[in-house]
């Protein structure tokens, strides 16, 4: 055993994995492998997506186009993925109204999602360069097309990550995240064995759709994936209906949390934070939340009374949950994911394309949760694992439930909760960053730095109003942009008047001295 350790440890120094103990007081960030495991390697020749302007245009078996039709004469900006921890800030030209259920968004605010960080980290499969970013945003409409009936220019809305059309199998049955029209993407059904919707801002085995970190973006079917959200409450209020509020609900209706209910959440980023809240307001008794980093855990503890948290660098998670639930919790929630490795061993099969995914976490809450108990999963996995551990599931008598949320199928009675004040979503944001600082927010985001947990990114295109108090900024900062170049331009020319006039100088003193040295000659030969 001890030669094992140590030829792990070996080829863990090898793949740049460092000598870690296997234990839970490590845990191994090993993103970027998927691509190649999946064999799709990063393009070249970009197609990027929603572009369509000469490039080739992508529809689904269902007649859905996700390559939308561009205004090149109107330009916006937009987060873009050129490959791991590398967003750019590019012009692009406007969507237009592509399909006749089609809106177009002026957005006002979107979000960094953790499930954003797979794609920065380039652990999900079929990115490609110049992809624009972005499933959590909302705004106002700018414009609809000729068969959508319940949305107009001027409503304020938020979108759905999830796109359905609202009509087939799955969504007819409400299951909107499945639906089964909305994306193109024949890898993922080779790997699954079926697709899932289509997604905004996501890889291309979800559709490649034209994500929201943007000031305009296009949504299809506008009907069944815009909500309409009041004008009296702000946007940080309402953008997390999106996702990450709706999938922390999700979580709990996965475990049919309620005031019976003993919850242990593995993660304290916003997804797990959230889930606790909505435990909290689900009534159920005792709520823990699991996490190395103690300023997510204060920051939560903080804002949830009466919460427990265990830090598993500095505990060992299954003692800490026997002495504060005997026999386990009846509920555990992953809201962590799949690149996330706490164990040496899983870092080094990730590294080595052995998986794409590893189990450690959710061998953990199977290891944790209590005989006949649920585990509820809404961390993202996407590929294959080893050691998975099936025994542990089946003869502990666990439900493993899990899924993409089906946004739609909650949204509108989480609003009433928010507009009651009984939901709070804003109590996991801490950054709030105009769209040019994308790139910064990312990176502080998945360092965990500056005490980030959740960005959300200001466009500056909101109402009218807003509109115009930005149209007046950059007037302003053009005026000094302007002001700074005459500056220079004075200061240039005042150098190069100071040259020529120091040259002018030199010049005379160069001749005085010609002339006192002719003197001075003349006076030597005058004495002898």
């Amino acid at each position: 055993m001890e030669a094992i350790t140590k030829g792990v440890a070996k080829l863990g120094a090898a793949v740049g994995l460092g000598t870690g103990d296997d234990d839970t007081r490590t845990q191994i960030d090993t993103g970027g492998n998927l691509q190649d495991f999946m064999g799709h390697p990063f393009e070249k020749n970009t197609q990027r997506s929603g572009g369509n302007l000469g490039g080739k245009v992508i529809r689904t078996s269902g007649g859905v186009t996700v390559t939308s039709n561009k205004d090149p004469e109107k330009r916006m900006r937009a987060v873009t993925w050129h490959g791991p921890k590398k967003i750019v800030m590019e012009e692009r030209p406007r969507p237009m109204i592509t399909d006749p259920t089609d809106a177009v968004l002026r957005v006002t605010s979107s979000a960094i999602c953790g499930s954003d960080l797979h794609l920065y980290l380039g652990s999900a499969p079929g990115m490609q360069r110049g992809d624009v970013l972005g499933h959590e945003f909302m705004g106002f409409v700018e414009e609809v097309g000729p068969e959508v009936k319940h949305v107009k220019k001027g409503d304020r809305v938020v979108a759905c990550f999830d796109i359905a059309c609202g009509h087939c199998r799955s969504c007819s049955r409400g299951a909107f995240s499945g639906c089964d029209i909305t994306n193109p993407s024949k890898d993922q059904e080779m790997m699954y064995g079926a697709r899932t919707a289509g997604m905004f801002g996501y890889a291309h085995v979800t559709g490649g759709y034209e994500g929201g970190q943007t000031d305009y973006v296009r949504v299809p079917f506008a009907d069944v994936n815009l909500l309409h959200v009041p004008k009296d409450l702000p946007d940080n209020k309402l953008l997390l209906l999106s996702d990450i509020m709706s999938t922390a609900w999700f979580a709990n209706e996965l475990g049919s949390v309620g005031p019976d209910t003993t919850v242990a959440i593995w993660g304290a980023g916003p997804g797990g934070i959230l889930a606790a809240h909505s435990a909290q307001v689900r009534g159920a008794p005792r709520i823990i939340l699991i996490d190395n980093q103690q300023y997510r855990l204060d920051h939560a503890a903080a804002r949830i009374p009466g919460l427990d948290t265990i830090n598993f660098g500095r505990e060992k998670v299954k003692e800490a949950l026997e002495r504060l639930v005997p026999g386990g919790p009846d509920v555990c929630i992953e809201a962590v994911g799949f690149h996330y490795c706490k164990s040496l061993v899983h870092a080094v099969m990730v590294k080595t394309l052995m998986e794409t995914d590893t189990a450690d976490i959710l061998n953990e809450l199977i290891y944790c949760c209590r005989k006949g108990g649920t585990i509820a999963c809404i961390g993202v996995y996407v590929g294959l694992v080893n050691g998975f551990n099936i025994g542990a599931l089946m003869e502990k008598g666990l439900t493993l439930k899990a899924g993409q949320t089906p946004v739609q199928k909650y949204w509108g009675h989480l609003l009433e909760m928010v507009k009651s004040g009984k939901l709070d979503p804003t109590m996991i944001i801490t950054h709030e960053l105009p769209i040019e600082d994308a790139p910064h927010a990312y990176k502080i985001f998945n360092d965990k730095t500056d005490g980030c947990i959740k960005v959300v990114l200001k466009t500056g295109m909101g109402a009218p109003e807003q509109q115009q108090q930005h149209k007046e900024r950059e007037q302003e900062r053009m005026r000094w942009l302007r002001a700074a170049l005459v500056y220079r331009m004075g200061q240039k020319q005042l150098a190069r008047a100071w040259l020529v006039r120091a040259k002018a100088e030199l010049t005379n003193l160069l001749a005085l001295m010609r002339d006192m040295e002719t003197r001075r000659s003349s006076l030597e030969r005058a004495k002898k």
